[in-house]
């Protein structure tokens, strides 16, 4: 038992009782059974945020509910899981039929279940989004054992009003809270609210707070027939985040010659970036960028050190000094390889970098190795933390979750760079910079430097906030990070938010303590 009373976050809970239901019905009679407890959900447990910790009650862990019900339809693309199928096993056998599941989470691990519950994304959000783009349908137990199964399309809000029918005939009708969501292109931070919405999406990112996913059918797509990487070294970081503007404006013609589009003036940050929903190519043309991720200088002497002691990254060359950008490509020609290796190359000059120093993977394992990479980052800061635990066990990982709108990438990362100079904090940033998503991790070595950090993070969020950011963007708020929720929303937004939930979940037992503390 004492396994399933912690997560990745490292905190422990405590818990009556953890049950193993193989079925929605099986679960319908634990909560007939036991009106009462509070009741706590689990998958994977590799959240972060201690959402799936208990704090007494009852644990009803997911991961038994593990069977695909429906593979690959090629008719309309879509699949059918229970919530604890694991995304790794979806990924081979969704691999058999050419397709996959675009939501990308560094932990692969992880159950479609949880992926709903905090709408995860990773790397390959900045082509495809969230999980929330993805899910078509979902069936649910409410926390009485009444059942809900809302398909996409089936329920609209209409100015703020909603009504949605139980599978006993019952109606859950009510009004959604008038509350500012950030414009960015990664939020999970709350409840997804808009006046006209499709009310599937309030389910989406719920972190388990309203209903018991079940069943959930979801979107998968054609494999990219051809798939390339390339891992970008810079000596200045200043030079990454140029790269990076370039990467999300290019744009190739038709003919695939390598010509260079956009605008090299000083004044080419300042344009307007495409929006998610907008094609990163021309019409007709096959290239696409799937993936844009940074490695910040700390975090690069991080890995030098593990890969020289041995512990990760031997099979790769010596990482040099500097930064990173990690990015995936697409195609459904190979003859756009060759330009884009051009194209690429009159880039990284262009922002002040050398083509020389750049790594590029055409072959399946060589693509393997440099996602090696890319995951590698958040392991070794969780092993740093872990060791810095055994001497200070009050600490945790001080890691951001934060995004920003497209103008103020420069200006959040100029935050983080000047506050850990000033505070001497040892740190390690990385992430999903296409989505202007960055994980600044601070890494505290005592008590005294954890508060000092905390503080730090509070102030980082109040300025996001002011930026026009979310204080989450992908791992949700769970039960480590309600203070950073009230830097978003007012008090009185985040009691309309428990309201909206009661009418759910009247006795407030579903994963008590998440989002709202």
């Amino acid at each position: 038992m004492h396994l399933y009373l912690s997560d990745e976050s490292r905190r422990a809970g405590k818990a009556q009782s953890v049950c193993f239901p193989a079925n929605a019905r099986e679960i319908r009679q634990l909560l007939l059974s036991d009106r009462c407890s509070p009741i706590t959900l689990q998958g994977g447990r590799t959240g972060v945020t201690a959402g799936a910790v208990p704090d007494g009650g009852l644990v009803i862990n997911l991961s038994a509910m593990d069977q695909v019900l429906a593979d690959s339809n090629h008719a309309d693309g879509t699949a059918v899981v229970q919530p604890g199928v694991l995304l790794c096993r979806l990924q081979e056998l969704l691999a058999r039929q050419h397709r996959f599941f675009p939501p990308d989470p560094t932990e692969t691990t992880a159950t479609l279940g949880g992926m709903v519950n905090c709408n995860s994304s990773g790397a390959r959000s900045f082509r495809y989004g969230s999980t929330r783009d993805h899910i078509r349908r979902l069936d649910m137990i409410l926390s009485d054992g009444d059942t809900l199964s809302i398909r996409r399309g089936q329920y609209h809000a209409k100015a703020g009003l909603f009504s949605v029918t139980t599978g006993s005939g019952r109606t859950i009708s009510g009004a959604l809270p008038r509350i500012h969501m950030p414009e960015v292109r990664k939020h999970t931070a709350g409840y997804f609210i808009r006046g006209d919405m499709d009310m599937l999406d309030l389910f989406i990112g719920s972190e388990g707070t309203l209903g018991i996913v079940t069943e959930i059918e979801i979107d998968v797509l054609p494999q990219p027939k051809h798939l390339w990487s390339t891992l970008v070294f810079f000596e200045k970081e200043c030079s990454a985040l140029r790269f990076v503007r370039m990467l999300r404006e290019e744009l190739y013609d038709s003919s695939f010659d390598g010509s260079m589009l956009f605008d090299r003036s000083d004044s080419a940050t300042d344009q307007p970036l495409r929006q998610p929903d907008q094609p990163s190519q021309q019409p007709g043309q096959a290239l696409q960028t799937e993936a844009i991720e940074f490695f910040g200088v700390d975090t690069l002497n991080m890995l030098r050190l593990a890969q020289q002691e041995g512990s990760a990254l031997t099979d790769l060359p010596p990482i040099p000094a500097g930064c990173a950008i990690y990015a995936e490509f697409s195609s459904d020609t190979r003859g756009a390889l060759e330009p884009l290796c051009r194209a690429l190359g009159q880039q990284i000059q262009a922002a002040g970098g050398d083509p020389g120093r750049a790594w590029f993977a055409f072959r399946g394992p060589d693509m393997q190795r440099l996602k090696d990479f890319r995951h590698a980052a958040p392991v070794c800061v969780n092993e740093q933390i872990s060791a810095i635990r055994k001497q200070h066990p009050g600490i945790t990982k001080l890691g951001t979750d934060m995004s920003v709108p497209d103008c103020c990438l420069e200006k959040v990362f100029d935050m983080y760079r000047t506050g850990l100079a000033r505070e001497g904090f040892c740190s390690s940033l990385f992430g999903h910079i296409g989505n202007n998503h960055l994980h600044c991790n601070i890494i505290p070595g005592n008590e005294e430097e954890y508060q000092r950090g905390r503080k730090l993070y509070e102030r980082w969020a109040e300025e996001v906030v002011r930026m026009g950011g979310t204080v989450s963007a992908e791992h949700g708020i769970g039960k480590l990070k309600p203070w950073l929720l009230r830097k978003l929303y007012t008090e009185d937004e985040l009691q309309a938010m428990m309201e909206l939930k009661r009418l759910f979940d009247p006795e407030m037992r579903l994963n008590p303590g998440n989002i709202f503390g």
